[in-house]
C-alpha cells in the first residue's frame, strides 16, 4: 500500500523539506509599469505640449466649436403643405402651413405633420388632430398615381370624429396632391383590408 509522504517522513524521521517563501500577487511588477508608463505619458507631454498646441490652433477648431455654440441648433428646414384636418362641426377642411422637412418628399413630410404635434395653425382655425401621436411612418411609396402608406399598429387607435377616421385624414391630404390616384395602407406591412 502507498502511503502518501507526510506520513512517510513522520515515520522515518526525516526532516521536512524547508518551504519556500510565499510570494506576493506580483504586485510590484504592475506597479513598475504603471510608474513607467505615468513617466512616459508625462515625458510626452512636457516634450509635445507646445506642438499639439499649436496643431489645434493652427487648424481653427476651437473657434468653429465657439461659433457653433454661439449659434445655436441649425434651424429644421421646413416646406409648405396642405393637410386636411376636421372639424367639430363634422366639415373638413385644408389648411395650408410649414411642415418640418423629415423625407425626400413633400407626401412624405406630410404624413409625419399629421402625426407630429398638434399644429397651431390648424388649432387656431378649430380643427382637430385625429392621428394617435405614437404612430410612427414605417415607409412612403408612390408610383403611377397609386401611394402605399405603411404605419405602425398605433395608427389604429386613433380616434375618429362622426365617422371620419385618421386614415382618411391622411389619405384625404395625400389626395391633395395632383399625382395620387389612390392610398393603399398597409400596417406594419400587411395590407389593411378597410370596410
Amino acid at each position: 500500500m502507498i502511503e502518501d509522504d507526510d506520513s512517510f517522513v513522520q515515520q522515518e524521521g526525516l526532516d521536512r523539506p524547508a518551504e519556500e517563501p510565499r510570494r506576493g500577487h506580483g504586485l510590484l511588477p504592475w506597479l513598475i509599469v504603471f510608474i513607467t508608463w505615468l513617466l512616459w505619458t508625462l515625458a510626452c507631454v512636457l516634450l509635445f505640449h507646445d506642438r499639439v498646441a499649436q496643431a489645434v490652433e493652427d487648424s481653427g477648431v476651437v473657434p468653429l466649436i465657439r461659433s457653433l455654440e454661439e449659434e445655436g441648433p441649425a434651424p429644421v428646414p421646413t416646406r409648405t403643405a396642405s393637410l386636411v384636418y376636421p372639424f367639430a362641426d363634422g366639415s373638413v377642411a385644408t389648411v395650408t402651413m410649414d411642415v418640418a422637412r423629415y423625407g425626400s418628399s413633400a407626401l412624405h413630410d406630410s404624413v409625419e405633420a399629421l402625426i407630429g404635434a398638434y399644429p397651431y395653425e390648424a388649432l387656431a382655425q378649430g380643427a382637430l388632430k385625429l392621428v394617435d401621436e405614437s404612430t410612427r411612418l414605417i415607409g412612403l411609396t408612390c408610383e403611377g398615381g397609386m401611394c402605399y402608406v405603411d404605419l405602425s399598429r398605433e395608427v389604429l387607435d386613433s380616434p375618429s370624429l362622426a365617422g371620419y377616421s385618421a386614415l382618411d385624414q391622411i389619405r384625404d391630404s395625400l389626395l391633395l396632391d395632383e399625382s395620387v390616384e389612390a392610398v393603399t395602407f398597409l400596417i406594419e406591412g400587411e395590407v389593411l383590408q378597410e370596410e
